[in-house]
């Protein structure tokens, strides 16, 4: 009887090995969309580098602000100077970058000569006033990361809040 058993469970087993119709069908369109989107980014590493400094500034510009909120004393330096390969708060008598320090919380300072800063919609540098709206600065303020591969924008809207443009 047990021999019955044992050959009655093996047929069980051996009917049930494999995959059905509906999971190979979905194993095939996770395989597609992973072979149409995910793959071809990461054959290069294009676009990456501008992505992080646009990451990179809209962090610093909010940083600026909120300085310029939370301390609103004539005596701190709260201006916003954009060159070709630097953006921050400028260090000798608010108006130059003079400080090379990579390290710098205040400033993002662009090392390669593949990517670079462009400002439109006002005059540089600007500033914030206390409630964090950009003065001198025309609706929206855009900082734009120029890269080989791609071009991208953070804007600052006349109420001050600071996003990057996809």
């Amino acid at each position: 009887m047990s021999i019955n058993k044992l050959i009655t469970n093996q047929r069980k087993l051996l009917k049930q090995q494999g995959f059905t119709t509906i999971e190979l069908v979905v194993v095939i369109i996770l395989i597609g969309i992973l072979a149409t989107t995910i793959i071809p980014k990461m054959q290069t590493s294009g676009g990456y580098e501008e992505i992080t400094y646009q990451n990179e500034t809209v962090t610093k510009l909010r940083g600026i602000q909120l300085r310029t909120m939370q301390d609103t004393s004539v005596s701190q330096c709260h201006l916003v100077l954009i060159t070709n390969d630097k953006l921050g708060i400028p260090d000798d008598s608010c108006s130059s970058f003079v400080n090379n320090n990579i390290n710098s919380t205040t400033i993002v300072k662009i090392i390669d000569d593949t990517v670079n800063f462009q400002y439109a919609g006002g005059t540089t540098p600007f500033s914030f006033d206390h409630l964090g709206r950009p003065i001198n600065c025309s609706s929206p303020c855009q900082v734009s990361i120029v890269g080989q591969e791609q071009t991208l924008i953070v804007a600052i809207n006349e109420q001050g809040y600071i996003y990057a443009v996809n």
